[in-house]
């Protein structure tokens, strides 16, 4: 499957991706609109409110590496060794600012630039699929078919899109899909798409299967899913495809009464397999990614408040466990420090690291402690907002952004040997990385 964080349709909370660079669509989008501060030009402004605790991965180096990687066509692609460790990404030449700060003269025009979709693999050449111009330029790159040959882009990802297109890697050409809801390709080879609605009041979220010109091939049952609830609209398709974990909606007010808050695994033929209660108590809890082969990592905030926690969870009916403490997001927790809230987790060989949620949209990678709390990670050369596009192997790769401003570069990192290397964008080839998907990235 693709990175998970791009195949979770989450729970209501929409992300930009265009701005937030390909993190994904869960619940941490909303813990980043809290408390915005002024930004600054300073490399360290994000570092005074929270230094942490010395660790392997904290102190950075001024820079990054650059990958000394070569630029070339489409039919120059080694389909042959496409495969982990590769990325999708779209850049453009427009240079990033700041709110306020005025483009140099003779910079691209953001209104008017055109966008690349690149194949990039992992010591950093980059081969040019195809360009998007006009209003197809806005495209939000937002998933990668399992077998590596097709991109999807929309054109919105709230409240849905109303323009679908579906790139082939290996021509370029492109195919408009007639969709309502929001898509993702089915797992594990992307022959059809899944696509899915959130729900509305009493109205249940929705899913369904269609095929790659637009027909309809199965209505899953989401309205009370086995007496668990109605569907949320948030959900995690197996590697395999066989298997979907569907979050549910019980709001406990006079539109829909309320009942515990449950995962269901769902079969691929929209029969139900069994419910997992909640576990954490009197909180939504949404399945984000893979932790292992029949284990979710799942999102869970509460349902008063702004407080948050990361638990793995066997789809089997095993007992779930906490891989966090509770994080009340409101940026005091000793544990926690400026750390707003963590949505999503990768366990490497080198630590558990985590995408944290800072103040005004910004954002940052963090360690996982021993106790569930976390540190912040100083990545060399990423001096403002980092955003993580997943793993592969022992390092991550991430995306960096201004604080509250536009995107730089994609950056793959080594957090055993505290080493970056950027893949794309400044100084490899300027301009910025608007979004980006790992190849099958797993659990």
């Amino acid at each position: 499957m693709t990175t998970t964080d791009n195949t979770f349709h989450g729970k209501g909370f929409i992300m930009n991706r265009r701005l937030l660079g390909g993190v994904g669509v869960f619940a941490i989008a909303a813990l980043m609109a809290v408390g915005c501060s002024s930004p600054t030009n300073s490399p360290a402004a994000h570092e005074s409110s929270n230094k942490p605790a010395t660790s392997a991965a904290t102190s950075a180096p001024a820079t990054p590496a650059a990958a000394r990687g070569v630029e070339a066509t489409i039919n120059e692609v080694p389909w042959s060794k496409v495969g982990p460790g590769w990325t999708l990404a779209t850049w453009t030449p427009v240079t990033a600012h700041r709110p306020g700060e005025k483009p140099a003269p003779g910079e691209a025009d953001p209104e008017t630039a055109a966008t690349t979709l690149y194949l990039v693999d992992p010591l950093g050449n980059r081969y040019a699929i195809t360009t998007f111009s006009g209003d197809d330029a806005r495209l939000y790159l937002t998933d990668w078919s399992g077998d590596g040959s097709k991109a999807l882009f929309v054109d919105s990802e709230y409240p849905e899109p109303s323009k679908v297109i579906s790139v082939d890697l290996h021509t370029g050409d492109r195919t408009t899909i007639p969709v309502q809801g929001y898509p993702r390709f089915t797992r594990p080879d992307g022959k059809a798409l899944l696509v899915s609605t959130h729900f509305n009041g009493n109205e249940p979220g929705t899913l369904t299967r269609i095929d790659l010109d637009g027909n309809a091939q199965l209505r899953y049952p989401t309205e009370d899913l086995g007496g668990a609830g109605q569907f949320s609209g948030g959900y995690l398709a197996s590697p395999d495809g066989t298997q979907l974990v569907l979050s549910t909606a019980n709001l406990g007010n006079a539109l829909v009464p309320r009942s515990d808050d449950s995962l269901v695994v769902m079969g691929n033929d929209g029969k139900i397999i069994r419910t997992l209660p909640t576990p954490m108590p009197d909180a939504d809890c949404s399945p984000v990614r893979w932790w292992a082969p029949t284990v979710v990592l799942a999102d869970c905030s509460a349902e008063h408040g702004s407080a948050h926690q990361l638990w793995t969870v066997p789809i089997d009916g095993e007992a779930p466990t906490a891989l966090t403490a509770v994080n009340s997001g409101q940026g005091d927790d000793p544990g926690f420090g400026a750390d707003l809230g963590d949505g999503i987790a990768w366990k490497l060989p080198s630590g558990t690291f985590l995408q944290s949620a800072g103040a005004c949209g910004t954002a940052f990678l963090s360690r996982l402690t021993p106790d569930g709390h976390t540190t912040r990670v100083d990545v060399p050369g990423m001096s403002e907002s980092v955003f993580v596009t997943g793993a592969t192997g022992d390092k991550l790769v991430l995306q960096g952004h201004l604080d509250c401003g536009g995107a730089t570069s994609l950056v793959s990192y080594d957090p055993a040997a505290n080493t970056s290397t950027v893949l794309l964008g400044p100084p490899v080839n300027g301009g910025g990385v608007a979004e980006a998907i790992l190849f099958q990235e797993e659990g």
